[in-house]
């Protein structure tokens, strides 16, 4: 995948969630939030613009992908992603 598919998809996802809160009023509101918090985390990183939050979260994202050996020792989510 690309860089720019994962940042088409994360757009999508993000409206997605968006919506979700609109239609479907308090009932699921934590849900969406939740969803909206790791998808906007992840389209700030994408865009290179990480706040020390988000650097928490994708590091241990990929400690826990690396300690389950779906990643390599050296291998993050992010170096995945074709340019």
């Amino acid at each position: 995948m690309t860089k720019s598919d994962l940042r088409a998809y994360v757009e999508e996802q993000i409206n997605q969630a968006a919506r979700r809160i609109i239609d479907k009023g308090t009932a699921s509101d934590d849900l969406a939030v939740s969803r909206l918090n790791v998808l906007l985390s992840l389209r700030r990183t994408l865009d290179s613009k990480t706040t020390p939050e988000d650097l928490a979260v994708w590091g241990t994202v990929n400690d826990v992908l690396q300690q389950i050996g779906i990643l390599s020792g050296k291998e993050t989510i992010f170096t995945r992603l074709q340019a």
